[in-house]
């Protein structure tokens, strides 16, 4: 975890979340009376170029007047490297003449690199505060913003001010910045979407397991851990946690925090393992053990770790693939209508409503395309199934937000006017207790 809390660490100085100037991070550039670096600029491009270790990073000379940028991170590892971050130049000064320090005020952007293990461990924590835009290789480039409002003047916020609306522009470079850069430096454009798009890391063998054990102060929580096998499938394969889930949270992408890529890591075990060490790890429940050991400092207990039953199984499942379509329908993948409402029937009520406390980093955003989707897939072939697929889903999210709760809603109104004769059997099909909790959407 040491090495995990070091990038958490590093990431909280590059995008500086210091909301209300409360904190002050060590390294924050308060010196706005210094000039910029001397850097070359281009009077053709109207750009001034800055050489950020090799990759060239530019910003349109006529706002440098107003900006200022810091390249120099001297303490800053190849794994996890900041290239830049650029602030409004006047709530520096603002704050500065306010507080007598910066404190971070004033960010608007920046960028930083990273290797594949760096990569991976961005991954895990699911930053919403950066986002990867461009690879090269093994190297990945990565765009950080504030996840509030940096600006700031002594006489607070006022929308109509000349200062209120220069402040937007800069903000606009936040996209043509990027754009740029990945041209400049001949990079690959990237996102994440495609591996957040996916049930697992690793492709193969899975199984499940539930990891129950107590807080601090004697509560309960119970965990499940999906495990793969990510070198070897089978028999003599060792097994790892792929991912994990709370209860009532989304699934967390776990990869282990050894400063190698998880591949190199993994078959480093197995090459032990094969050697008739670590041989723990050549069954998931030995595996689950050693990871509650040394992620959570803990020693299950006797009975804090088993199997899922079949129920509980399609429950994770479906917990899963929940995160997997979110993502594919907001990066206008197409998806299979049936395979989705198959899903929502299954997912767990914690699970769903913890979307609305802003997965992804994306508050609601997702949820206009997410209905598109479900009302696309709600009237089609073998109406009946799709029907009590939807009766299920209305009855994991009755009593959720009422943006969600509607909308569903008139979705089983409509499978009932489209075909009265199925939704009926979809209906008899339910228990008199499901039947009860489906009335009140039923109502006209």
């Amino acid at each position: 975890m040491r090495r995990l809390l070091t990038l958490l660490w590093a990431l909280c100085l590059l995008v500086l979340l210091a909301a209300c100037g409360k904190q002050t991070p060590p390294q924050v550039p308060s010196i706005p009376g210094d000039p910029a670096p001397e850097v070359p600029a281009d009077p053709e491009e109207g750009y001034t170029v800055y050489d950020c270790g090799g990759t060239e990073i530019a910003l349109p000379t006529e706002y440098m007047d107003q900006l200022i940028v810091e390249t120099d991170f001297p303490d800053a590892k190849d794994s996890w490297k900041p290239l830049m971050s650029v602030y409004e130049r006047a709530s520096v000064e603002a704050a500065e003449e306010a507080w007598g320090d910066s404190m971070g005020t004033g960010f608007l952007f920046g960028f930083l690199a990273m290797d594949r293990a760096g990569y991976e461990q961005f991954l895990y924590m699911d930053a919403p505060n950066m986002e990867i835009i461009a690879v090269e290789g093994e190297r990945y480039y990565a765009c950080t913003f504030p996840t509030d409002v940096q600006f700031y003047r002594a006489g607070g916020i006022d929308m109509e001010s000349e200062d209120w609306k220069d402040w937007e522009t800069l903000c606009q470079l936040r996209e043509t910045v990027p754009e740029d850069m990945i041209r400049r430096n001949e990079l690959t454009p990237y996102n994440s979407a495609e591996f957040f798009s996916k049930s697992f890391t690793w492709e193969g063998n899975h199984t499940y397991l539930q990891f129950r054990f107590s807080g601090e102060y004697g509560q309960e929580y119970q965990t499940v851990l999906v495990l793969s096998q990510p070198v070897r499938q089978g028999e003599g394969g060792i097994w790892c946690v792929d991912r994990w889930m709370h209860e009532g949270a989304n699934p967390i992408v776990y990869f282990p925090d050894s400063g190698l890529p998880a591949a190199e890591y993994y078959a480093r075990l197995q090459a032990a393992c094969d050697k008739g060490e670590q041989t723990e790890l050549l069954t998931p429940a030995g595996a689950a053990a050693a990871f509650t050991r040394d992620y959570f400092g803990t020693e299950p207990a006797e009975d804090g770790l088993r199997s899922l039953d079949a129920e509980e199984e399609a429950r994770a499942v479906a917990d899963l693939r929940l995160r997997e379509f979110v993502t594919k329908i907001r990066t206008g993948e197409a998806v299979d209508g049936m395979e989705l409402l198959e899903c929502l029937s299954r997912v767990g009520e914690d699970n769903w409503a913890s979307l609305d406390l802003g997965m992804f980093g994306l508050e609601d955003d997702w949820w206009p395309g997410f209905l598109t989707a479900l009302e696309n897939a709600a009237i089609g072939e073998n109406q009946q199934a799709r029907d009590r697929n939807i009766m299920c889903f209305y009855r994991t999210i009755r009593d959720g937000p009422s943006q969600y709760v509607e909308a569903v809603a008139a979705l089983l109104r409509e499978q009932r006017e489209a075909d009265g004769a199925a939704f009926a059997a979809a209906l008899d099909s339910l228990s008199p207790e499901e039947r009860t909790d489906l009335a009140a959407a039923l109502k006209t």
